[in-house]
């Protein structure tokens, strides 16, 4: 029985490690392609709509709404970090997520970040100053790439989570 359980684990965890994760490159992140919930577009809509407040607690803005797509807004505080001199600064984000629904029982999700902040002050950094002109990550963003990423993709797994329910 131990071993059942230990074997039923492992899949649970390769399962749930198993979806299309986000990857920052110097044009941003790519967008996502997902079957979309056995749900009509009303409930669909209405359960995006409920799930930005779920989310973001302190703040979203939900704006270009049409027949079949909806954007969010919102602030993430301490997404990403980096180091200078051995000092760590955190940097808060504002993301945009457009979902649409296709007609074809697929939704997309492209997320985008707006906005970097360092302790509220906004910055002229972009993510693609992350990088070189020839796409190479740069050495002082080798530690805020992947913990952006993290960020970026339970976002994602937030809400397609959220809305398969």
């Amino acid at each position: 029985m131990k071993h059942l359980l230990k074997i039923s684990c492992l899949f649970w965890i390769t399962f749930c490690s198993a979806q299309t994760t986000l990857e920052l490159t110097p044009q941003g992140f790519t967008p996502l392609e997902f079957k979309t919930p056995d749900r009509p577009m009303d409930e669909l809509f209405r359960v995006s709509k409920s799930w930005a407040p779920y989310y973001n607690k302190k703040g979203y803005d939900i704006f270009e709404v049409t027949e079949n797509s909806l954007k969010i807004e919102a602030r993430v505080t301490n997404a990403f970090y980096s180091y200078n001199v051995g000092v760590k600064y955190n940097y808060d984000i504002v993301y945009t997520m457009k979902v649409v629904f296709e007609a074809d029982k697929k939704y997309s999700i492209a997320i985008s970040v707006k906005e970097i902040y360092a302790e509220n002050v906004l910055l002229k950094t972009t993510v693609s100053d992350f990088f070189t002109e020839d796409g190479k990550l740069k050495d002082d963003f080798r530690d805020s790439k992947p913990v952006l990423e993290k960020t970026i993709n339970k976002i994602v797994k937030s809400y397609t989570g959220y809305i398969a329910q």
